[in-house]
């Protein structure tokens, strides 16, 4: 029984990779869907304590995440305020997932701020998703919109991929296509029940 974090870089291809270990028959949880139901979810503490302190985001009742995002990434201090709202709710959720799993063969969290975060500690390894800088940026590009300039500005933020390296214990390679990344899959699940 194991249960591992999976983190990289934002657009490095976690859900997808998580979705195909799911497939192997890991046992998964994703901190991003859990942070988006909240935020869909005009009855949770997430969604109230966001409309209180950040009035500016909330559009026809509903949390523009777009405005959210830009609001944040633009302002150190409205991330940390952010910050402060989600993580003690959405970290609460992942320890209790993680109990629940214990029993389990391979259970698989993933989760974007594992390091700076310190939440390593509570899993028994760690995986962490490679992608090259020029194609990370080529696909943060095309999927929000944004120049090299605002990529590199949001990247800062977080601990960089080197040192996310030197911390895991499995490194996955998402550099091509889906075809590359199934055989990439198929060498990490084999390691990951190799000491199970």
């Amino acid at each position: 029984m194991a249960i591992f974090a999976l983190t990289g870089d934002f657009c490095c291809g976690k859900t997808t990779i998580l979705n195909l270990l799911k497939k192997k028959g890991a046992f998964t949880f994703n901190i991003d869907k859990l942070v988006h139901k909240y935020y869909s979810d005009r009855n949770s503490i997430i969604y109230k304590k966001i409309k209180k302190n950040f009035p500016s985001v909330i559009v026809k009742n509903n949390i523009s995440r777009k405005i959210l995002k830009d609001l944040v990434f633009n302002d150190r201090r409205e991330l940390i305020k952010l910050e402060k709202i989600v993580h003690p709710v959405v970290i609460e959720d992942l320890k209790k997932w993680i109990k629940k799993n214990r029993d389990k063969k391979i259970s698989i969290a993933e989760v974007p701020l594992l390091f700076e975060k310190r939440l390593e500690k509570y899993f028994d390894g760690v995986i962490v998703v490679n992608v090259k800088r020029n194609i990370l940026i080529n696909r943060i590009k095309k999927r929000f919109k944004l120049n090299t300039k605002e990529i590199n500005k949001r990247l800062k933020l977080y601990i960089p991929l080197k040192e996310k390296i030197k911390k895991s214990d499995f490194v996955i390679y998402n550099n091509g296509g889906i075809k590359e990344l199934y055989k990439e899959i198929n060498i990490l699940w084999k390691s990951l029940n190799k000491g199970v």
